[in-house]
C-alpha cells in the first residue's frame, strides 16, 4: 500500500492495526507455568512457583492474583499485586511474593507460605492480567501434612490366662491419619482407635495388641510398623513381651543308679513359670512319701536309698503360681547293695571313679570277637549296662 495515495487519518488507522496484530501474533506463545502439585509440612514453609512465560518485553504484565477454591466451590483472594499499587496480601506474616521486587520481574508470581496450617490444604489458581494477550491461568494442588510421632510399650497382662492386651502403639500428631500394623507370627488380634491429635487437622491413631499369655509367647518380640506419607521409610517400633504362664515341671537329679544304701541324693522340682511358683508339693503314685524322704520346697531329699520303700515307686512334684499348676514324674528303680570292691572304689575314686570301673570290668568280660554291631546286657556284680559291641577284633 503506497502511503501517498491514502488520507493521513487512514494512514495512521492502518499503521495501528498493524502493529497490534503484530503483538498479538508475538503474544501468542504466552503461558503460565507451575508446579501443579506441592506438598509442604505442617509448621514448616513451602513454595508455590508459577510464572509466566516466554519473557518477552512485548508483553505487560498489568496484575497478578492468587485465589483459593474454598469446599463450597467459591474463591477466596490471598495475594494480589498490582504495578501501581503494589503487594496485598492477606496473611502478610505468613505469605509473600517470592521475588523481593515483583515490579522488576512481574513474570515470576511465585508464592512463599511459611508456618503452614492444615487448613492451607487445597487448590490455588496463579492468575496473570496482561497486555495485549489477556489472562493466563494455572492451578496448584497444595497438600499439607503432618509428621506422626510414635512410641510403643509392652503392657503388664493381668495374671490369668485370658485374652487380655499385651502391646500397644500410639503414632500422634500425624496428618493424614498414619496407617499401623504389627510384625508378629504369634497368634493375637488387633484394636486400632483413631481420635483428634494436639493440632487443628491431625490424628492420633493407637493400636492395641492382644493374646492369651503362654510361654511360648513370653520373651518374644513384635514390632509396630507405622507408614505415613510424610516418611521416607516406615518407621518401625520393636517391644519385648513379658507374659505371665503357669509351671512348667520337670524332675532332675536321678541317674539311674540309686543303689541300696546310696545316701544324700535328692530329686530337683524344675519348674519354669511367671511369675515363680509359691507351692511346691511332693508325693508318690500311690499316695505319700515314703518315711526315708524329706520334702523341702523344690526339693525332696533322700538319706539314704532304701530298696523296701524306693524301688519301682513313682515320684510326682507339682508346682503351683496364681496362674494354675503344673507336674511331672519320674520312676526310681533301685538295685542291689555294692559289694565291697565297688565300696573301695567309690571312697577311693568317687562315683565316677566307681562307674568307670564297671565299664572297663564289663568290657574285659567280653573280650570274644564279634562280626556284627549288636546289642548286649552286661552284668558284672553290681555293675549293669547295656554297650553296643562294633566288630571289635582282638
Amino acid at each position: 500500500m503506497d502511503r501517498r495515495t491514502l488520507p493521513a487519518g487512514l494512514y495512521l488507522l492502518w499503521l495501528r492495526l498493524l502493529l497490534l496484530c503484530y503483538a498479538l501474533g508475538r503474544a501468542g506463545d504466552v503461558s503460565v507455568h507451575a508446579l501443579t502439585n506441592v506438598t509442604g509440612i505442617l509448621d514448616e514453609s513451602t513454595t508455590l512457583v508459577c510464572s509466566l512465560t516466554p519473557t518477552e518485553n512485548e508483553i505487560t504484565v498489568t496484575q497478578v492474583t492468587w485465589m483459593k477454591k474454598n469446599q463450597d466451590g467459591s474463591r477466596s483472594t490471598v495475594a494480589v499485586f498490582h504495578p501501581k499499587k503494589g503487594p496485598s496480601i492477606t496473611d502478610p506474616e505468613r505469605v509473600q511474593f517470592l521475588a523481593s521486587t515483583l515490579d522488576r520481574d512481574s513474570r515470576n508470581a511465585s508464592l512463599a507460605m511459611s508456618h503452614l496450617r492444615a487448613e492451607d490444604e487445597g487448590v490455588y489458581e496463579c492468575q496473570f492480567a496482561t497486555f495485549p494477550s489477556g489472562s493466563k491461568s494455572a492451578s496448584i494442588s497444595l497438600k499439607v501434612l503432618a509428621r506422626p510421632t510414635t512410641t510403643a510399650e509392652a503392657l503388664k497382662p493381668a495374671p490369668t490366662l485370658k485374652l487380655q492386651e499385651v502391646a500397644k502403639c500410639i503414632s500422634t500428631g500425624g496428618r493424614p491419619a498414619p496407617r499401623i500394623h504389627w510384625l508378629s507370627n504369634l497368634n493375637g488380634s488387633i484394636h486400632e482407635t483413631r481420635e483428634p491429635g494436639p493440632q487443628q487437622g491431625t490424628y492420633t491413631v493407637t493400636s492395641v495388641f492382644s493374646l492369651v499369655p503362654s510361654s511360648q509367647a513370653d520373651g518374644k518380640n513384635i514390632t509396630c510398623r507405622v507408614d505415613h506419607e510424610s516418611f521416607s521409610e516406615p518407621d518401625l517400633q520393636t517391644v519385648t513381651l513379658s507374659l505371665p504362664y503357669p509351671p512348667e515341671v520337670s524332675i532332675s537329679g536321678y541317674d539311674n543308679n540309686w543303689y541300696v544304701g546310696r545316701t544324700d541324693v535328692a530329686l530337683t522340682c524344675d519348674a519354669r513359670s511367671k511369675p515363680e511358683p509359691s507351692i511346691y508339693e511332693w508325693s508318690t503314685s500311690t499316695g505319700p512319701l515314703p518315711n526315708t524322704t524329706e520334702a523341702w520346697g523344690s526339693r525332696l531329699l533322700i538319706a539314704t536309698v532304701d530298696m523296701n520303700t524306693m524301688h519301682n515307686v513313682t515320684f510326682i512334684c507339682n508346682a503351683t503360681n496364681p496362674l494354675g499348676s503344673g507336674q511331672n514324674q519320674i520312676t526310681v528303680l533301685v538295685t542291689g547293695e555294692m559289694s565291697s570292691d565297688q565300696e573301695a572304689r567309690v571312697e577311693q575314686d568317687g562315683p565316677q571313679g566307681w562307674i568307670w570301673g564297671c565299664v572297663v570290668e564289663m568290657i574285659a568280660g567280653h573280650r570274644s570277637q564279634i562280626s556284627s554291631a549288636q546289642y548286649s546286657s552286661v552284668s558284672n556284680g553290681n555293675c549293669t549296662a547295656d554297650i553296643e559291641m562294633n566288630h571289635v577284633t582282638r
